[in-house]
């Protein structure tokens, strides 16, 4: 039963997870402030759902014996707060960074290139994590690469038409960006668990990603809004509110919560699997509501994205 709720509430989290592109599309101010206000709501939506406050800085572990006085709290410890609030930026950037690429260009473009992130752990985690590349890594680069060709075929091949003619190429580079970001930020989500374990702190208090989570959301709703106010058009009308607080609920807070909720009983494969749900549903959604059709071969290549990380990650698992 509890395997099942696991599923579920993955389930729910990557449908809520690929609305983002819809919903930002009926939202009238500009992408600062939607990054903003959609941060402020999610914040709000997993403290009132988790009933906590994320954690500012990680303190040592100290035992009962070496902390003579009973009042006195633990010191802090730099390495571990350091890679929480690296962790925290990068994730803010990847929300203020998607949310200008979505206005920029196609949703499913954006959803797409944020989904390379994987390829970015591949990529650095020998650097970061030192942890060696398997040949799997090598041939899902390899197949990525192809992928983005694909992907840009039309951006390299010939000229853009549309909506998004004058703005697409900046807009795809931007979701390329957010791939990055996104990748640094479970990069040293990684390193903070690591360093957990070499200090001896037990699993419950290592896991640190809900604070890193809240604290991005702090940091892109001060840095979003204030910059949204300056470059002008930053305050919604009724029907962008309404979806900024659909932004806030129904598309980051909630799902945010149903994740932590799902990955305690769900294995990381099939939780990666699972939110795969993600990027492609959003392509559907915006095909319905927004009438927006990627060419055939931003399709293709964005299949072979997914599906070299998709069978990195069956493969990388069965030989390990």
């Amino acid at each position: 039963m509890k395997k099942i709720s696991g599923v579920l509430s993955l389930v729910i989290c990557s449908l809520g997870w690929s609305l983002a592109g819809i919903f930002i599309k009926y939202v009238t101010v500009n992408s600062f402030a939607i990054a903003g206000f959609r941060s402020l709501i999610a914040f709000f939506t997993i403290a009132a759902l988790s009933k906590k406050f994320p954690r500012f800085v990680i303190r040592s572990k100290v035992s009962e014996k070496d902390n003579t006085e009973v009042k006195a709290k633990p010191p802090v410890d730099k390495k571990r707060t350091l890679y929480l609030w690296i962790s925290a930026v990068t994730y803010a950037l990847t929300m203020i960074i998607f949310c200008i690429a979505n206005k920029l260009t196609y949703a499913a473009n954006a959803v797409l290139l944020q989904y390379t992130f994987p390829i970015w752990v591949i990529s650095f985690g020998p650097f970061l994590l030192r942890e060696k590349n398997t040949k799997v890594d090598y041939i899902t680069i390899g197949g990525v690469v192809i992928g983005m060709l694909l992907f840009f075929a039309d951006t390299i091949f010939g000229a853009s038409s549309g909506e998004f003619a004058q703005t697409e190429v900046l807009g795809n580079i931007l979701g390329f960006v957010s791939g990055i970001t996104f990748g640094l930020t479970t990069l040293f989500q990684r390193k903070q668990q690591i360093a957990a374990v070499e200090a001896g702190v037990e699993d419950s208090d290592a896991n640190s990603s809900n604070d890193a989570f809240m604290i991005a959301q702090i940091i892109t709703a001060v840095f979003g809004i204030s910059a949204g106010f300056a470059a002008g058009n930053g305050m919604p009308d009724v029907k962008s509110l309404i979806f900024l607080v659909l932004l806030g609920t129904v598309q980051m807070g909630l799902p945010n919560y149903m994740y932590a909720v799902g990955i305690k009983t769900v294995r990381a494969l099939s939780a990666s699997l699972i939110t795969m749900i993600e990027p492609l549903m959003n392509p559907v959604w915006v095909l319905i509501f927004v009438h927006e059709v990627p060419d055939i071969f931003c399709i293709i290549g964005g299949l072979i994205i997914i599906g070299c990380v998709v069978l990195r990650e069956v493969l990388g698992r069965k030989h390990s």
